[in-house]
């Protein structure tokens, strides 16, 4: 059987451009769904889309597509839900690891009374112009009294200055006043120990400046002679495998009473000394009091908590810590030159509320910064809000906390890897008949136990666990993988396009052979196969084989033509 199409003939009524060129569109899509519904291994759409499919059944099989599709979508968007809520675990990581593989703690003290009034008439004569204006001898001693007992947020001394003409001594820097009267090695630390061997404390201890004011920290890598022990010494910072009484550091810090400023002499104010404990490149942590004329035993119990890499992909102020790395983060802040700690982001926020107040900052406090340096006639504005100093808050906790004072509000997160040293302070009173006519303390620190817990934060549902939970969707609900997906993409961006190229062209070439005048033969479709999709074949390439003789036609019709208007030319 044969099958013949006639083309409309030009004298008929032609439907109208649009409607031809949707006709022609939802032809070609059909062409285009039949051959990929042919090859797909996607479930269902090589049934919806087989050229042997009644209407019956593949409007079946379209609601079937249809309902697991929208399954899959729904299940899709609850795992994405789920994953950008970013919830978190903290389990134990490990429960012996040992003390050796961490830095033995920053031990940094400070005598409460920071000065050594001994040195006051050396001073007087070293940074004063004029040694003979007793108007500005008596201000100088002044100030520098108010320097004894000064740090931050306890600047209620600095009140003394009240109506005292400070702007005199402007050009005197306190600062440099301060180190030349605070107390030397030799004067504050000796009998070191560690580990059971003697050490001479100036060789292992150096002068740093804290919040607390000029002090001296033991394995410290925040001062110059501490970098330079680390390059002479591939161990420093130290560290120790034992525990217990003794397995440590071991120091005597004098009090030495008789040199303290006059003021604190005659008053009843606690003897001791401030020590604090922290881990490397941390600037300040709260120190503890120990009382003078003690023996006192300070014991460390270290705890590690970190963030695995996978919690990078979640934003800092979504998992509450940043790493010292992301200095892109908008909660990343610092002190100059200092990584990242909670500790150094709440110095650094501690600094800009003193620059806010006063507009400079206790450069004996802070390490040196960007910002100006309080002068005298500028240590009054200290002490007006040292009210507003005094306090601090945490973002978010007005709803829990009532707050009598406005204090300051630092919105710093943890660093993602964190070393807490858990301390635990017990000094025992020496009797009067052990220490005589000497104060001082008998410090013993050490740690608890040889091995520490570590936890680990990670996330619940990480992007790993994301991408094989939308596999077993896709799986599940329309039966595909990802080369089904490629099939997908394969089709949409490389045969769909080369297809409707090929429509182009031929559409082109026959406008361009109808512009010509040339007789298009009628083509035939002979119905030997009784397969759709090799009728199909069979018809493509019988308009193959007619296209070569219409060529061929074409041409000698030409050519006849041509030398017809020749002959009637040379006539």
């Amino acid at each position: 059987m044969t099958l013949v199409y006639f083309p409309p003939s030009k004298l008929q009524q032609q439907p109208s451009r649009s409607s031809r060129l949707a006709q022609q569109l939802a032809q070609s899509a059909w062409q285009l769904a039949l051959r990929f519904g042919k090859r797909t291994t996607i479930h269902g759409l090589d049934r919806l889309l087989s050229a042997k499919a009644s209407r019956w059944e593949r409007i079946v099989w379209l609601c079937t597509f249809v309902s697991a599709f929208l399954g899959a979508v729904y299940v899709c968007l609850i795992l994405s839900a789920r994953y950008n809520a970013a919830h978190f675990q903290t389990v134990v990581d490990s429960t012996r690891f040992p003390v050796y593989r961490i830095p033995f703690p920053v031990i940094t003290i400070c005598n409460r009374n920071r000065l050594n009034w001994q040195r006051l008439a050396e001073a007087k004569s070293r940074f004063l112009a004029n040694g003979s204006d007793a108007a500005q001898l008596e201000l100088f001693e002044l100030i520098v009294g108010t320097y004894d007992d000064a740090y931050f947020g306890h600047f209620q001394s600095f009140e003394r200055l009240r109506n005292q003409p400070t702007e005199l001594l402007n050009y005197v820097n306190f600062s440099l006043v301060v180190d030349f009267m605070t107390w030397r090695c030799n004067e504050l630390l000796a009998d070191c120990l560690w580990r059971h061997h003697a050490y001479d404390c100036c060789e292992i201890f150096s002068k740093r400046r804290s919040k607390n004011g000029l002090c001296w920290a033991f394995n410290s890598l925040e001062t110059e002679e501490g970098r330079r022990m680390q390059l002479l010494d591939p161990m420093w910072p130290w560290r120790t495998g034992s525990a217990g009484p003794m397995s440590a550091l071991s120091v005597r810090v004098l009090i030495q009473p008789e040199k303290h400023w006059p003021g604190h002499r005659e008053t009843s104010a606690m003897k001791g000394i401030d020590v604090m404990v922290t881990e490397p490149f941390v600037w300040h942590n709260n120190p503890f009091f120990v009382p003078a004329n003690t023996e006192t035993t300070l014991e460390i119990e270290p705890v590690i908590y970190f963030y695995d890499n996978d919690t990078r992909g979640v934003r800092s102020d979504q998992r509450q810590c940043v790493f010292d790395d992301e200095h892109n983060s908008k909660d990343f802040k610092s002190l100059q030159g200092y990584v990242y700690m909670i500790e150094n982001c709440q110095s650094e926020c501690h600094q800009e509320y003193l620059v806010r107040y006063c507009n400079c900052t206790m450069d004996l406090l802070f390490p040196p910064g960007q910002y100006r340096s309080c002068r005298a006639q500028d240590l009054l504005c200290l002490a007006e809000h040292n009210d507003l100093l005094i306090y601090s808050h945490n973002p978010g906790e007005k709803e829990f906390v009532r707050n009598h004072f406005q204090g300051m509000s630092c919105k710093c997160f943890r660093n993602c890897y964190s070393l807490n040293y858990i301390s635990d302070v017990r000094p025992a009173f020496l009797p009067p008949d052990v220490y005589a006519n000497n104060s001082y303390v008998d410090l013993d620190v050490h740690f608890r136990f040889e091995t520490i817990m570590v936890y680990r934060t990670s996330l619940v549902f990480g992007w790993v666990d994301l991408m094989v939970s939308f596999g077993g969707i896709a799986g599940l609900f329309l039966g595909c993988s990802l080369i089904s997906g490629m099939e997908l993409a394969y089709f949409l961006c490389i045969e769909v396009p080369a297809f409707g190229l090929d429509g182009l062209r031929r559409r082109w070439k026959a406008r361009r052979q109808m512009d010509l005048g040339v007789t298009v033969p009628t083509p035939t479709l002979n119905f030997q196969q009784t397969t759709p999709s090799q009728l199909m074949e069979n018809y493509i390439m019988q308009l193959k084989a007619e296209k070569a003789q219409q060529q061929k036609a074409n041409f000698q019709n030409w050519h006849r033509i041509t030398f017809a208007q020749k002959h009637v030319i040379g006539k």
